[in-house]
């Protein structure tokens, strides 16, 4: 099963209720990390993703966006705003604090008997936290926790964060390796259960990006001959100026529909093509945050038809 991680943004929340009918229940649960202090579109987002059967993982103690240098554990704001919808999730903690700080917040996970929990262990693990552990339903570790430590755990979900991110979009290059964690995850240990990236945006939290000088669509592909990811960069010119973004992404999105026409293109028939296609054939530039939408559900869609295989 494949747990992107996604911050709880506008574009990343609208991306997962669009994903919602496309993708399976079976191959597909995200990991929301809530960056606004207004629950209404996350809530919205969760019942979206509930019509279909899918229920995601809700980080309960936030640290970025409007929860930055907060310890604060947000479930009671949650199951309150969210009565009348009844909505279904499974909450998180992310570790990054001592024991004694984050037991306490699973233990109030247990007053109110959440069917399922899950635990983000976000730095390496230390051996006398595990028994912590032992009735965690996710828990959500660095992909390259030793072996003797995927021994004592159970339910593990492997996490990655491999997206080679550019301080400037002019930086990136034809394409860059992405991740094999897809195919071969279930060989790293018995006990391992799935995987998780951070898509094509990468861990870094930014409130916005910068100045659009280059604007560049990442779209991944599986390779056919041996099954790894990679992700492609179409980017515009460089005029040394960050105007005209618009005009900068009819420059990407003219080598994107190229490729898309020619034998060449390895790229899935994703939701996400057809709305770069969508945008191409009206001239409309929705704006940067968009774009970088449709590039994370494309990325998300191309994982989970490899697992439908």
């Amino acid at each position: 099963m494949y747990f992107p991680v996604m911050r709880g943004k506008r574009n990343e929340l609208i991306a997962l209720r669009e994903l919602a009918p496309l993708v399976s229940d079976k191959s597909f649960k995200p990991i929301i990390e809530p960056v606004r202090n207004n629950f209404s579109p996350l809530i919205r987002t969760i019942d979206a993703l509930n019509k279909y059967k899918i229920i995601p993982i809700v980080i309960i103690n936030p640290c970025m966006g409007d929860f930055n240098d907060n310890d604060l554990n947000i479930i009671n704001d949650l199951k309150n705003d969210s009565l009348e919808l009844d909505i279904s999730f499974t909450p998180c903690v992310k570790v990054t604090s001592p024991a004694e700080s984050y037991k306490s917040i699973i233990d109030s996970i247990n007053l109110l008997q959440f069917p399922e929990k899950a635990v983000y262990v976000y730095d390496d693990i230390e051996l006398d936290k595990i028994d912590l552990l032992s009735d965690i339903n996710y828990v959500i570790i660095n992909r390259y926790t030793p072996f003797k430590v995927l021994d004592q755990l159970n339910n593990i979900v492997l996490m990655d964060d491999p997206f080679q991110k550019k301080n400037k979009n002019a930086d990136y290059s034809h394409k860059s390796f992405f991740s094999d964690l897809h195919m071969s995850f279930e060989s790293c240990h018995s006990k391992v259960i799935g995987f998780g990236d951070y898509t094509i945006v990468g861990n870094n939290y930014s409130e916005s990006g910068g100045p659009a000088f280059v604007v560049t669509i990442h779209l991944s592909y599986i390779d056919e001959e041996y099954d790894f990811m990679y992700v492609r960069h179409f980017s515009s010119e460089d005029d040394k100026t960050p105007t005209n973004p618009g005009g900068k992404f009819r420059q990407a999105l003219d080598k994107v529909i190229q490729l898309l026409n020619s034998s060449q293109s390895s790229f899935i028939e994703s939701n996400g093509i057809q709305e770069l296609k969508i945008l191409h054939e009206g001239g409309h530039f929705p704006g940067l945050g968009v774009i970088k939408k449709i590039s994370m559900k494309h990325h998300i869609e191309t994982i989970c038809e490899y697992l439908n295989r």
